[in-house]
């Protein structure tokens, strides 16, 4: 009884894990700041703009133009993630509705 009881507490961990790294992905739509709110909930910064730069890169992708990105957010004092909601998008609250995949807000300024 005592190996079933331990593979589903593995199991419910790994559901866990791949859960939270889902919900640290860019999504289509997502404009950085909500992305920011989304990823750095549960963890902590890395003093980088590691997601932000994620972020871009899936913007890139999609075919969308996001150069000058990182002058924009230094020039504002966000030199890492956690800096760029707390200095350069201090009002902008995350449009986290359940169920939407997107937010309302614009793309990237």
């Amino acid at each position: 009884m005592e190996d079933v009881e331990a593979a589903v507490i593995a199991a419910a961990e790994e559901h866990l894990r791949a859960c939270q790294v889902a919900d640290q992905r860019p999504r289509p739509d997502d404009c950085l700041p909500c992305y920011l709110h989304r990823a750095l909930r549960g963890m902590e910064c890395d003093g980088k703009l590691s997601l932000t730069h994620e972020w871009q890169g899936h913007q890139r992708v999609r075919g969308r133009r996001t150069g000058g990105l990182t002058v924009f957010l230094r020039s504002r004092g966000g030199f890492c993630d956690c800096e760029v909601l707390m200095n350069v998008y201090p009002d902008r609250e995350p449009d986290l509705v359940p169920g939407r995949d997107r937010c309302s807000h614009p793309a990237w300024r």
